[in-house]
């Protein structure tokens, strides 16, 4: 029998992207027969609280799956489906190599440039950040991160520039400074604008909300360096696995990453860590109370998993 529950997860740091901020989470897991897996909600494809516990009561009546069900609903489902028939062994049923320890980027929100210094003091183990981008208007904040620290730096934009124009004058003021790739510049919808940088892009372009469930290999090679995969936005570890190799028959390079998760879900993701150039797997490591705390733990920057 299916059970669900709620997960309040509390977060260390205001949670500010380009088009949001929070200081929580609500979480679900989702139970089969002794396995659990995680629903984390995105408000980007417009997933809440609401709409997680009517899909629930759905499957109560039906125990079929439903497509038209948010993509992280489904991935619960069909990952602990995946548990369920494979006694537990997500490397086994995904035949994947396992990998006991990776490298996390770890996330800097947007924030004011002054509290970067203090910010990174107190995270200050890992080996790349990632940090959150709105537009243009951030490189006063991406200035200060690059003073305080000589580690690469991921941009992640999250759609915000809204012009091509815009975009350019932001890489040229940044072209001196240590960035390992920028990630979804522009909304999913500018695809000409993605075609008209890739030629002139002065670091890899990675695509994240430009793939969801697949995607165009040719037209991606036009636009795009690399992809960024999270099982909660392609219903699973499955559909996962199948895009990260798709990535890379048409030459992108490949990251594993991840919604605001307990160690739950990130222990899944990590299942998936062979496939991956990039991983970016930090979701939990910005919760106060994370639940699964136990699956998972820090050391030198890299997340190793419990035995």
């Amino acid at each position: 029998m299916y059970e669900i529950k709620k997960i309040n997860l509390k977060l260390k740091t205001t949670w500010k992207i380009s088009r949001n901020s929070s200081d929580e989470k609500e979480n679900f897991i989702i139970s089969f027969n002794g396995h659990e897996s995680e629903v984390a909600p995105n408000v980007r494809y417009y997933e809440d609280s609401k709409l997680i516990e009517s899909h629930f009561k759905e499957l109560k009546k039906t125990t079929k799956m439903n497509l038209t069900w948010a993509n992280s609903f489904q991935s619960a489902i069909n990952n602990v489906l995946l548990k369920h028939e494979n006694e537990g062994d997500l490397y086994k049923a995904l035949d994947i190599p396992k990998v006991e320890a990776v490298k996390t980027s770890f996330s800097i929100p947007i924030m004011e440039p002054d509290q970067v210094q203090d910010y990174l003091k107190k995270n200050s183990q890992f080996h790349f950040y990632k940090l959150k981008v709105s537009d243009e208007n951030s490189f006063h904040l991406l200035q200060e991160v690059v003073k305080q620290t000589d580690k690469p730096i991921r941009v992640d934009a999250n759609e915000g520039f809204k012009s091509l124009e815009a975009y350019l004058d932001f890489q040229n003021k940044i072209k001196d400074f240590n960035i390992e790739f920028i990630e979804q510049p522009f909304p999913v919808g500018m695809k000409e604008a993605y075609k008209s940088l890739y030629p002139q892009s002065l670091f890899p372009v990675i695509a994240d909300e430009s793939v969801l469930l697949d995607f165009k290999g040719e037209e991606f090679q036009k636009m795009f360096h690399g992809i960024n995969i999270k099982m909660m936005k392609c219903r699973g570890l499955e559909t996962a696995k199948r895009l990260l190799l798709k990535g890379k028959q048409f030459g992108l390079k490949t990251m594993v990453g991840c919604m605001i998760e307990s160690s739950l879900g990130i222990s899944e993701a990590m299942s998936l860590a062979a496939l991956a150039d990039y991983i970016d797997l930090d979701g939990s490591l910005l919760v106060e109370n994370d639940p699964y705390a136990h699956l998972i733990r820090v050391e030198e920057g890299h997340l190793i998993l419990n035995q």
